[in-house]
């Protein structure tokens, strides 16, 4: 009888555990961002560009987020652009990936012209997402010069770690942490393994609507190609699989142990 009861408990147990297994990780919140390289910000000075990233997306026909409050910031002391993620892809306990819907930054690059005119150009780049499996961060990407029409790149890659995988924190594997009164949350963090480089289809595109030179010999070119562009950094917390996981997990002991009882009194 004791054997008997001891198995249907193992059992139970083992649907239990199954089942949790089965259940995907729920996103509560998340933050991170990448912190600009001597070398990246070297680029964009001898290009004469700068960063900005305003406290609401600014309103431009076509671009669907504008107005939203924007959920990247730049600090030009630490060349850091902050991210508050807004969402993420897991897979089983590991962390694939990481979005942070109404993000945007500009790089910004004016330049004087000969009636004493001046020219704005401005790479615009919105909703980022880091992706720890593949070792990417991409974002939607656009351009604009002065107030003129908006042209959109669709979503590409913007940067590639040069070293594949995650290091740091949990290295993107969700973990459970047990906090005040039992409750338990998931976290998960970490960073791409190696140097950022920039998709060199993408840095086309910003050299040539920035109004700079994309011969494969100008040197402030080569910069932005080949720079170490720095690192990345990204964090989630999450909600245990669904709860009623373990109340199947609770009835089902629960009948096991009814069952014996009724064994017995037989």
């Amino acid at each position: 009888m004791k054997f008997a009861f001891k198995t249907a408990v193992i059992a139970a147990t083992f649907i239990a555990a199954s089942s949790a297994n089965a259940q995907s990780w729920q996103f509560q919140s998340g933050s991170g961002g990448l912190t600009f390289s001597g070398d990246a910000l070297s680029a964009l000075s001898a290009s004469g560009s700068s960063i900005v990233t305003a406290g609401t997306v600014p309103t431009i026909p076509g671009l669907d987020i504008s107005g939203a409050v924007n959920t990247a910031a730049y600090t030009k002391a630490t060349g850091n652009v902050s991210l508050t993620f807004s969402d993420a892809v897991t897979n089983g306990d590991n962390l694939t990936s990481l979005q942070a819907a109404n993000s945007f930054v500009q790089i910004r690059r004016t330049t004087f012209n000969d009636d004493e005119t001046t020219t704005t150009r401005s790479i615009f780049m919105a909703n980022f997402d880091v992706n720890l499996s593949n070792s990417t961060i991409s974002a939607d990407l656009y351009s604009r010069t002065n107030s003129g029409a908006l042209v959109s790149y669709g979503t590409r890659s913007i940067f590639a770690a040069d070293i594949p995988g995650v290091v740091g924190g949990t290295q993107g594997v969700i973990v459970p942490v047990f906090g005040p009164g039992g409750q338990v949350t998931g976290e998960a963090s970490g960073g791409l393994a190696g140097s950022l480089r920039m998709n060199l289809g993408t840095a086309d595109i910003i050299l040539a609507d920035l109004g700079l030179n994309t011969s494969a010999t100008d040197p402030v070119a080569i910069l932005v190609r080949t720079a170490n562009w720095g690192t990345t950094q990204a964090a989630g917390t999450f909600a245990v699989p669904e709860p009623s996981t373990y109340a199947m997990f609770g009835v089902g002991l629960l009948a096991v142990g009814a069952a014996a009882r009724r064994r017995k009194a037989a």
